[in-house]
């Protein structure tokens, strides 16, 4: 979950591109995706390119990401929403479960805050629990 404020001092918003729920995201994508080769999590974290062993939950969503990103048609047909963040509103997201682009904007603070599946009052909502639920096995 993260928590971001607009502090830009010329009072210009931060515009961001809020696209469709996870759930259709991860439908659409994660037959794409290949599983990590065995011992790659190791071998990243060995080398010092992630500070910890990269979970199966990590790498489908690193993936999914790129994946949005990289395919233009998707980026052009996907029904989206385009938000405005006012200078000197804040907002609450939890960005692993909404597919977003900031489109514009500078002076942003950001916190990132940890929330536990088990302490979710829906847990089955979860990306984890629909990415798990998708794949039909544990991925965390």
């Amino acid at each position: 979950m993260r928590l971001f404020c607009n502090i830009n001092p010329n009072r210009q918003d931060r515009v961001w591109r809020i696209g469709e729920s996870f759930t259709d995201v991860a439908r659409h994508f994660l037959p794409q995706i290949q599983s990590p080769v065995p011992g790659s999590a190791r071998l990243l974290q060995m080398l010092g390119i992630t500070k910890s062993c990269r979970t199966l939950y990590d790498h489908f969503m690193l993936q999914l990401h790129d994946l949005m990103k990289r395919d233009n048609a998707y980026q052009q047909n996907v029904r989206a929403t385009e938000i405005r963040f006012p200078a000197g509103s804040s907002w609450i997201v939890q960005t692993d479960h909404v597919s977003h682009a900031a489109l514009s904007g500078q002076y942003l603070l950001e916190q990132t805050f940890y929330l536990p599946v088990e302490a979710m009052a829906c847990p089955e909502k979860s990306p984890l629990r629909i990415l798990e639920h998708l794949r039909g096995c544990r991925l965390a």
